[in-house]
Protein backbone atom coordinates (compact mmCIF):
# COMPACT_ATOMS: atom_id res chain seq x y z
CA UNK A 1 0.00 0.00 0.00
CA UNK A 2 1.32 3.40 -0.92
CA UNK A 3 0.15 6.55 0.83
CA UNK A 4 -0.06 9.76 -1.15
CA UNK A 5 2.42 12.59 -0.98
CA UNK A 6 -0.32 14.64 0.71
CA UNK A 7 0.09 12.46 3.78
CA UNK A 8 3.87 12.69 3.75
CA UNK A 9 3.86 16.47 3.41
CA UNK A 10 0.88 16.90 5.73
CA UNK A 11 2.61 15.00 8.50
CA UNK A 12 5.73 17.09 7.94
CA UNK A 13 3.63 20.27 8.15
CA UNK A 14 1.99 19.08 11.37
CA UNK A 15 5.44 18.35 12.80
CA UNK A 16 6.48 21.93 12.07
CA UNK A 17 3.28 23.28 13.61
CA UNK A 18 3.75 21.07 16.68
CA UNK A 19 7.29 22.33 17.23
CA UNK A 20 5.94 25.90 17.11
CA UNK A 21 2.83 25.22 19.21
CA UNK A 22 1.29 27.21 20.90
CA UNK A 23 3.38 30.34 20.63
CA UNK A 24 3.92 30.87 16.91
CA UNK A 25 1.79 30.88 13.80
CA UNK A 26 3.59 29.28 10.87
CA UNK A 27 3.17 30.99 7.51
CA UNK A 28 2.28 29.09 4.35
CA UNK A 29 5.49 30.39 2.78
CA UNK A 30 7.58 28.95 5.61
CA UNK A 31 5.86 25.58 5.24
CA UNK A 32 6.39 25.74 1.48
CA UNK A 33 10.08 26.47 1.97
CA UNK A 34 10.75 23.88 4.71
CA UNK A 35 8.80 21.09 3.03
CA UNK A 36 9.88 22.04 -0.51
CA UNK A 37 6.46 21.86 -2.19
CA UNK A 38 4.35 24.43 -3.97
CA UNK A 39 2.24 26.90 -2.05
CA UNK A 40 -0.93 25.68 -3.76
CA UNK A 41 -0.23 22.11 -2.66
CA UNK A 42 0.43 23.21 0.93
CA UNK A 43 -2.82 25.20 0.90
CA UNK A 44 -4.75 22.15 -0.29
CA UNK A 45 -3.22 19.97 2.42
CA UNK A 46 -3.80 22.55 5.13
CA UNK A 47 -7.42 23.02 4.03
CA UNK A 48 -7.99 19.26 4.37
CA UNK A 49 -6.45 19.32 7.86
CA UNK A 50 -8.48 22.39 8.78
CA UNK A 51 -11.70 20.70 7.68
CA UNK A 52 -10.97 17.95 10.22
CA UNK A 53 -10.17 20.42 13.04
CA UNK A 54 -6.52 19.48 13.16
CA UNK A 55 -5.15 22.88 12.15
CA UNK A 56 -6.49 26.43 12.30
CA UNK A 57 -5.79 29.00 9.62
CA UNK A 58 -5.49 32.71 10.42
CA UNK A 59 -5.74 35.12 7.50
CA UNK A 60 -3.95 38.40 7.07
CA UNK A 61 -0.45 39.84 6.86
CA UNK A 62 0.56 38.19 10.13
CA UNK A 63 -1.51 35.08 9.49
CA UNK A 64 -0.52 31.49 9.25
CA UNK A 65 -1.33 28.09 10.65
CA UNK A 66 -1.34 26.54 14.08
CA UNK A 67 -2.62 23.31 15.55
CA UNK A 68 -6.24 23.28 16.67
CA UNK A 69 -5.28 21.30 19.78
CA UNK A 70 -2.16 20.46 21.73
CA UNK A 71 0.19 17.99 20.00
CA UNK A 72 -0.49 15.42 22.72
CA UNK A 73 -4.18 15.49 21.76
CA UNK A 74 -3.70 14.85 18.03
CA UNK A 75 -2.99 11.35 16.82
CA UNK A 76 -1.03 10.45 13.72
CA UNK A 77 -4.11 8.47 12.72
CA UNK A 78 -6.26 11.61 12.65
CA UNK A 79 -3.80 13.30 10.34
CA UNK A 80 -3.43 10.34 8.00
CA UNK A 81 -7.19 9.71 7.78
CA UNK A 82 -7.79 13.41 7.05
CA UNK A 83 -5.46 13.20 4.06
CA UNK A 84 -6.20 9.65 2.87
CA UNK A 85 -9.98 9.47 2.60
CA UNK A 86 -10.30 7.86 6.03
CA UNK A 87 -7.87 5.08 5.06
CA UNK A 88 -10.67 3.08 3.50
CA UNK A 89 -8.73 0.41 1.64
CA UNK A 90 -11.94 -0.81 0.02
CA UNK A 91 -15.50 0.42 0.33
CA UNK A 92 -16.74 -2.08 2.89
CA UNK A 93 -14.07 -1.78 5.61
CA UNK A 94 -16.27 0.36 7.83
CA UNK A 95 -19.38 -1.77 7.44
CA UNK A 96 -20.59 -3.62 10.51
CA UNK A 97 -20.93 -7.38 10.29
CA UNK A 98 -20.07 -9.63 7.40
CA UNK A 99 -19.65 -7.90 4.07
CA UNK A 100 -21.33 -9.56 1.13
CA UNK A 101 -19.20 -7.86 -1.50
CA UNK A 102 -16.44 -10.47 -1.69
CA UNK A 103 -14.79 -13.31 0.25
CA UNK A 104 -11.68 -11.19 0.95
CA UNK A 105 -13.40 -8.44 2.95
CA UNK A 106 -12.26 -9.85 6.31
CA UNK A 107 -8.63 -9.46 5.22
CA UNK A 108 -9.13 -5.79 4.37
CA UNK A 109 -11.11 -5.09 7.53
CA UNK A 110 -8.37 -6.64 9.68
CA UNK A 111 -5.70 -4.62 7.86
CA UNK A 112 -7.76 -1.42 8.19
CA UNK A 113 -8.30 -2.00 11.92
CA UNK A 114 -4.63 -2.83 12.54
CA UNK A 115 -3.27 0.16 10.65
CA UNK A 116 -5.64 2.55 12.41
CA UNK A 117 -4.88 1.10 15.86
CA UNK A 118 -1.16 1.63 15.29
CA UNK A 119 -1.60 5.15 13.91
CA UNK A 120 -3.98 6.10 16.74
CA UNK A 121 -1.49 4.85 19.34
CA UNK A 122 0.96 7.59 18.30
CA UNK A 123 0.48 11.26 19.11
CA UNK A 124 2.00 14.23 17.34
CA UNK A 125 3.77 15.06 20.61
CA UNK A 126 5.42 11.63 20.69
CA UNK A 127 6.58 12.16 17.12
CA UNK A 128 8.23 15.53 17.82
CA UNK A 129 9.87 14.14 20.96
CA UNK A 130 11.18 11.09 19.10
CA UNK A 131 9.24 8.71 21.35
CA UNK A 132 7.66 6.48 18.68
CA UNK A 133 9.00 3.05 19.57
Amino acid sequence: MKLSSKTHYGLMACHILAVNYPDNLVSASLLEKQIAVSGKYIEKIMRMLSNRDIVVATRGANGGYTLARAPKDITIGEIVRALEDDMEIIECVKEKGKCKCCPTSDVWKKLYTGINEILDSMSLEQMILGQLH
